[in-house]
This record gives structure tokens, sequence and C-alpha cells, in this order.
């Protein structure tokens, strides 16, 4: 994959809440997760990672996810 130029080539977070079921959303910022979180309801997790953003919006990291709460 190719990362972009300025921007596109910083890292950032990322944020994905992880339902009980194992369906999986992904958010910006932590703000945006946590006020969402209530919405999936109980047993969901919280999780987080750095993020590469590249062309086409598509992420990688180099770590993967990480269980916040």
């Amino acid at each position: 994959m190719s990362i972009g130029p300025g921007l596109a080539g910083m890292p950032m977070d990322e944020w994905k809440i992880r339902t009980a079921k194992g369906r999986e959303y992904i958010f910006d910022n932590e703000e945006e997760a946590r006020s969402a979180r209530p919405e999936y309801g109980e047993g969901c997790t919280l999780w987080k990672r750095k993020a590469y953003r590249g062309i086409a919006n598509l992420s990688m990291s180099p770590r993967g996810w990480t269980q916040v709460d």
C-alpha cells in the first residue's frame, strides 16, 4: 500500500467498538467512540490502534488493535 503525502502519512489514533456478537464499528476519535458505545449494548468493548491512512482511506497498523475498555 502507498502512503500519501502530508497528513496521509502521519500516524493517527483509530477507535473501534466490538459488540458482544463480534460486529465491529470504526471511529476516527475517542470522543465519538465513547459517546456511541451505549448504543451497542452490554458486553461491547472499546479498542484503539495507531493507523497510517493511505490512498482511498485504507489504513494499516504495525501493531494491531489494543483493548482499552
